[in-house]
């Protein structure tokens, strides 16, 4: 069955649309099946149906910087049959920043069959969370190794590689992409020096790296610069920032 073919189930569409935040679903392809009012408000659509039919890279505001990086958690979503939890910090209809929260979900049809992805957005962006985003920019700002700017699309979790981090290892990781000594990662953490180090030992391990170096460039080519331990999102980034 084709895209032009394939058509939303009605109850799904109407649930779309009575549901707050914005809703769709996508297929195989990451093209848009549907979307709901809220969905088509955010992009900057005249009407939110014509979503239907596009991709990502179609859409008429700045999230298009980040369609490849859509695509692939739409990939990851399929191929593992797993939930994704992603912050999402861009410029939406009419330039205006926004952060959301956005859950992705595997879309089956009638025979259990993966036919694309379910999408779910909620608005955080008059939280403190959206603090993470000037977080963000200030280690691009200070010239620190990554390609961070305040827009980016981030994962919530490391449930999509095949490298288990404990949550310690995510943190110490996370930290350390962004250019933090071992002392300053200590002390953000909470822990020793010497445990630090202990992570450090066993990330090195994990990643089949020599030294740091290697586990930096190792990390960041299996997609981890796009990744923020849900732990540390929950609990701690708004606040260091405050005491940065």
């Amino acid at each position: 069955m084709s895209n032009q073919e394939r058509i939303v189930d009605p109850t799904l569409r109407n649930l779309f649309d009575l549901m707050p935040g914005a809703w769709g679903c996508k297929d195989e392809n990451s093209v848009f099946m549907y979307g709901n009012a809220e969905y088509g408000r955010i992009i900057g659509l005249q009407h939110h149906e014509d979503v239907i039919g596009r991709t990502d890279f179609d859409m008429p505001c700045d999230t298009v910087n980040c369609a490849h990086l859509f695509r692939a958690q739409d990939q990851k979503v399929m191929q593992s049959l797993e939930k994704m939890r992603i912050l999402d910090i861009h410029p939406f209809a009419g330039g205006q920043w926004k952060a959301y929260i956005f859950t992705k979900a595997p879309m089956f049809d009638e025979a259990k069959n993966i036919i694309g992805t379910i999408y779910h957005g909620v608005d955080i962006t008059n939280t403190t969370s959206i603090e993470i985003g000037t977080l963000l920019s200030q280690f691009s700002a200070q010239g620190l190794r990554n390609d961070l700017l305040g827009q980016n699309s981030y994962m919530l979790n490391t449930n999509f590689t095949n490298l288990k981090l404990t949550d310690r290892q995510s943190e110490v990781l996370f930290y350390l992409l962004r250019g933090k000594p071992v002392k300053k990662i200590a002390i953000l953490l909470g822990l020793s020096h010497r445990t630090v180090e202990e992570h450090l030992e066993q990330l090195r391990y994990k990643f089949n790296a020599t030294n740091k170096n290697e586990l930096i460039d190792k990390a960041i080519a299996s997609g981890f610069l796009n990744t923020i331990p849900e732990r540390l999102f929950r609990t701690q980034l708004s606040i260091e920032l405050r005491n940065w």
